[in-house]
């Protein structure tokens, strides 16, 4: 049996949808006209970068927003992101890593000390979170450097909290039927135009 297209109403009359046309994602398509296109439409999520640099406020570096009802039982949303950091000012500064979901607050490194160093990192790094239920679980514990840095900071320590922590690294009683905002934040204890945590890419998606 030969395969058969979508109907869509042209003129008032049903008949199948055009080759190349496509139908958005809002009206139950995939916004596709090639398999490879509609997953990467269904499955990835729109993010938002920022730079953390000469500021001592704690900055959201990413965020990304599931909408209500969407985020399926066991279905894992990963932010993956290129960062370049560093820690010139010429004194030691403390650097303190979050992960959020839906406002409650979860510390991947809390106001670790840094030392004042000529170095600049950079360092790829992958957060995963997984809807358990009424539960998301996070880790936190994928980082990996390029070239070395003091910043690069939080891949042990989240591999410590992941395992041996009795905060367990959960975000518990989550109301997956509202819009849920993921974010990573980064904050460092003075302003220096040489102290950064700055995101040069990234990416959002399930799975």
């Amino acid at each position: 049996m030969a395969d058969k297209k979508p109907l869509v109403n042209s003129a008032g009359n049903a008949v199948e949808i055009a080759t190349g046309d496509t139908i958005p994602i809002g009206n139950g398509g995939t916004g596709a006209a090639t398999k490879g296109v509609a997953v990467a439409n269904l499955l990835t999520e729109t993010l938002s970068i920022a730079n953390c640099s000469n500021t001592s406020s704690e900055i959201t570096i990413a965020s990304t927003t599931v909408p209500a009802n969407t985020w399926a039982n066991m279905e894992e949303v990963a932010i993956m992101l290129a960062c370049t950091h560093r820690q010139f000012s010429g004194v030691s500064r403390t650097l303190t890593l979050k992960a959020k979901v839906g406002g409650t607050s979860f510390t991947m490194l809390s106001a670790s000390s840094v030392s004042s160093s000529t170095n600049i990192g950079y360092s790829t790094r992958t957060y995963k979170f997984l809807r358990v239920g009424t539960e998301v679980w996070f880790e936190a514990s994928r980082a990996a450097a390029g070239v070395g840095s003091c910043t690069i900071a939080g891949a042990a320590t989240g591999i410590n909290i992941n395992q041996f922590s009795s905060n367990n690294n959960k975000f518990t009683g989550v109301d997956f039927t509202t819009d849920l905002t993921i974010e990573i934040t980064v904050q460092w204890n003075g302003a220096d135009a040489n102290t950064y945590f700055n995101v040069d890419g990234g990416k959002a998606y399930k799975s």
